[in-house]
């Protein structure tokens, strides 16, 4: 920043240096951009976000590439130029207070956000990290005040003050609501790009509503490199869609697909081996892929679980309780975790700490009324009648 202040020849080297570097200096291609178009090179910037997806790049590079995609170059130098000092004060405030963000120290990355956004007002889209943070500390009052700032014309902005705003409501008033309000906005986007499309495929998928899902997946996986890790995980998307609805051909199809493509993608493994499990389908290579994944990510509590679960199907409740009894650990209060375990510890006659646990299970908040009802019959009669 410094060199593009000062106007040396070797700016560009430096910028390309730092993007290109191992960390993640991603949000300084935005700025690498921004200096491409104020020194009258549209065409070079033109030919670095050419090989740019929406789907895979941050909101703020998105929103240039939007930019250089309509021809809309002027926008650039409205909110930052390297050859204003103020501007330049103010991303390096933006830096300290993105780091105090990603400690959870909400007060401080608010108070050097707001002398950042004193400095360089122009630059709007700083605003995002406010309402994040005031977002993560349930402050929604203030998290939509700042969302609020965003306007329809900064489209990649503008879809993101929707999603937050239908986290909140979701929040403030359950799924239902929080899917009117976003189809509704969703339906007034003109020329939704492909990153508009594919957060309305998930928000339909953890919805749980399949078929919609994969209408919006099917949008967008045309128009991918069938060799790419976004094709992969639209597949993977769309297959563990297709698993929800029962449609195992197709899911199994996606799945195995998605895995030819990223074959020690753990998640991958981890949801086709566990799908297998649960339909009694090929139990050995499901085995295999569980123990590949758990291998990969030896912490995660979600892969701890399945090869849990799936030592439970074989009836070895030995193995199935080493493992389960971690994931407690790293997610006490999770429903579906701690029903496995209390199934686990019946099976081993440890039949009070099987209740215990299930008697958890009917506290927590996020417990479903399936769950529930299944709960309550394995008080009184164990797992045997389910």
């Amino acid at each position: 920043m410094l060199r593009c202040y000062l106007g040396d020849a070797k700016s560009e080297v430096y910028f390309s240096g730092l993007i290109n570097n191992e960390d993640d200096y991603s949000r300084y291609l935005y700025f690498y951009l921004s200096y491409l178009i104020e020194n009258d090179k549209p065409e070079k910037a033109k030919k670095i976000t050419d090989k740019l997806k929406f789907l895979n790049s941050t909101l703020l590079i998105s929103q240039g590439k939007k930019w250089i995609d309509e021809n809309k170059l002027n926008e650039f130098g409205k909110i930052f130029s390297c050859k204003n000092y103020s501007d330049i004060t103010a991303e390096f405030l933006f830096i300290i207070a993105n780091l105090y963000s990603s400690q959870n120290n909400f007060e401080k990355s608010n108070f050097y956000l707001n002398i950042s956004n004193f400095l360089n007002p122009k630059f709007r889209f700083n605003y995002a990290l406010l309402s994040e943070n005031y977002f993560l500390k349930k402050d929604y009052k203030n998290a939509k005040k700042f969302l609020n700032k965003f306007e329809k014309k900064d489209q990649i902005y503008y879809w993101y003050s929707i999603k937050k705003e239908t986290q909140i409501i979701s929040e403030e008033s359950g799924n239902l609501e929080g899917l009117k309000f976003i189809k509704n906005k969703f339906n007034q986007i003109e020329n939704k790009n492909a990153k508009i499309i594919f957060d309305m495929a998930n928000f339909y998928k953890n919805s749980k509503k399949y078929k919609e899902a994969i209408n919006y997946y099917n949008k967008i996986i045309i128009e991918l490199d069938k060799d790419s890790d976004l094709y992969a995980d639209i597949l993977y998307r769309r297959g563990g869609s297709y698993e929800r609805l029962g449609n195992y051909l197709k899911a199994d199809e996606d799945l195995l697909k998605s895995l030819e493509i990223k074959p020690d993608d753990a998640y991958i493994l981890n949801y086709l081996a566990y799908s297998w499990l649960e339909r009694n389908y090929k139990i050995n290579e499901a085995m295999v892929m569980l123990e590949k994944a758990y291998d990969l990510k030896k912490e995660d509590p979600y892969i701890i679980d399945s090869i849990g679960w799936a030592y439970y199907l074989i009836n070895d409740f030995s193995k199935a309780e080493d493992h389960m009894k971690k994931a407690v650990q790293l997610m006490p209060e999770d429903p579906v975790v701690n029903d496995h375990y209390g199934d686990i510890l019946w099976k081993l006659d440890r039949k009070i700490q099987a209740r215990y646990f299930w008697n958890s299970v009917l506290n927590f908040e996020d417990t479903a009324d399936e769950m529930k009802r299944k709960i309550n019959i394995k008080l009184i009669d164990g797992v045997e009648n389910l």
